[in-house]
């Protein structure tokens, strides 16, 4: 795959995930408006289960295909055969459990909305595997299309819903439109009927995979979810709500970013065979990762504010300013981290990123909990800045590289000088007016890179360059047949 295909087809999957997250970034900021924050704790919690069965699906069958490959339809059809099979079943035991889940958090809302959410589940199981074959076919024009109007049409009816006074209901059903208009229009587009059918010589393979895959989606999940579980449990709705609402604000670039290394990274990795050229390929990427997500994240920090979470979202939501910055540690890290997982996927080895989630998830929620017998919602915060910051990453990277045979210094030091020199912008402009920090830390940062790593500045216009100039001459083709 070129180098210019590849700059198109990650700026078609930023471009799907940034729409997606923008729409869902607008229809919080308007539902905080119209809601509480215990409404949105009350969501909260029914996302955590969401989240947690969603696993089974969301990162194994549609894994396996992008791993797989497409060309053989017994593949497909079995893939997709099992993967609706793990909907049904898991959908039947949300609903079976929301009766139980209502009555641990005294909530009796809880049981219709799981029982709203397992549909979803169902709907989902299927439009991951045509995802999947998009994506391994490399259709990410078409897949960023299909998530742009579904995002659009989430957002109306949530929005919607809201006006009409459905409180969290909200956000159910602007979850179901997404998920039946994604299924629909993926299935459409991939141009394939798939069927129900499964082949006895390759379930096995299928399922195995699959296994592995959950493993390390539930520890990864119980690092990323038990957090809320924590504060819902010990803290109550209101201070869910906040945490939340941090959450989803650190989580914005992430969300943003991890799909491209997952959905772009998968198919391009698994294409390389050779170990050295393994190695190579993901200190490439990790490089390139750090120099665009450590300037990222240190703007979020220095914009998103107390002042400016007041006007954007009222004074209800002041005390989020607090817990925001330490969440941005531990989703910083989850960027750095993904290149390593996709990678590891990619080599049919899920199994190692199973591990070592679940090795650190006893510690992660034990930490959550004192955290938050401590410190209160800001202490859980620091847990998690701690645990899944700095901890998580140092031993996924030392258990990764050493199962393989490649050298973790050699990958991760390149990571050090864009550290560095965000670090020292940052520590000129946060002391700065808040009204010109953003503008500050840019200059300086750009200043910098132009000293200490000017070919990576070089680099980054001419892309920009080859950008824009690709921008102009489409204008003026346009112009010129019309």
């Amino acid at each position: 795959m070129s180098s210019s295909s590849l700059l198109k087809s990650g700026l078609w999957i930023t471009a799907s995930n940034f729409s997606r997250r923008f729409f869902a970034l607008l229809s919080n900021l308007v539902l905080a408006r119209l809601l509480l924050p215990a409404d949105f704790g009350v969501i909260s919690i029914a996302y955590i289960f969401w989240s947690l069965f969603t696993l089974f699906i969301q990162n194994s069958t549609g894994l396996f295909i992008l791993y797989k490959g497409t060309s053989e339809k017994r593949y497909l059809d079995t893939t997709y055969s099992v993967s609706l099979a793990i909907g049904a079943v898991i959908g039947v035991a949300l609903a079976a459990i929301a009766p139980l889940v209502a009555r641990f958090f005294d909530e009796p809302v809880l049981t219709w909305l799981l029982l709203a959410y397992s549909v979803n589940l169902f709907l989902s199981s299927g439009y991951y595997v045509y995802a999947a074959i998009l994506m391994r076919q490399k259709q990410y024009g078409v897949l960023a299309k299909d998530t742009f109007i579904a995002s659009m049409v989430r957002l109306l009816f949530t929005i919607g819903s809201a006006f009409l006074g459905l409180s969290y209901w909200s956000f159910a059903i602007g979850d179901a439109a997404f998920w039946i208009l994604s299924y629909v229009l993926v299935r459409y587009q991939s141009h394939l009927r798939l069927s129900l059918r499964i082949d006895p010589q390759i379930w096995r393979e299928v399922t195995s995979y699959c296994l592995s895959a959950v493993g390390s989606s539930f520890g990864f999940y119980a690092n990323s979810n038990l957090d809320n579980f924590a504060v819902g449990k010990l803290l109550g709705k209101a201070s869910l709500g906040y945490y939340n609402l941090a959450y989803q604000l650190a989580m914005a670039l992430s969300t943003i970013l991890n799909p491209v290394m997952n959905e772009l990274g998968m198919p391009v990795f698994a294409e390389i065979k050779d170990l050295h050229l393994q190695e190579k390929a993901l200190s490439g990427v990790v490089k390139q990762i750090a120099y665009l997500a450590t300037p990222l994240y240190a703007l979020i920090f220095l914009i998103v504010d107390q002042r400016f979470i007041v006007f954007v979202f009222g004074e209800n939501w002041a005390p989020v300013a607090n817990i925001l910055p330490w969440l941005l540690l531990s989703t910083y890290s989850r960027v750095l981290n993904g290149p390593l997982k996709v990678m590891l996927s990619a080599k049919g080895m899920p199994n190692i990123n199973a591990k070592v989630n679940l090795a650190i998830a006893p510690v992660a929620v034990g930490s959550f909990f004192l955290g938050a017998h401590l410190g209160g919602v800001i202490g859980l915060a620091i847990a998690a800045a701690i645990i899944l910051g700095l901890v998580w990453t140092l031993f996924w990277w030392w258990v990764g590289c050493r199962a393989v045979g490649w050298s973790m210094a050699r990958i991760l030091l390149p990571v050090i000088k864009p550290f560095v020199l965000t670090l020292a912008a940052l520590v000129v402009a946060v002391p700065l007016p808040s009204i010109v920090r953003a503008v500050a830390f840019t200059l300086l940062y750009l200043g910098l890179l132009r000293l200490f790593d000017s070919q990576q500045l070089f680099s980054y216009m001419a892309i920009a360059k080859q950008s824009l100039s690709k921008v102009i001459r489409r204008i003026r083709q346009a112009s010129a047949q019309s």
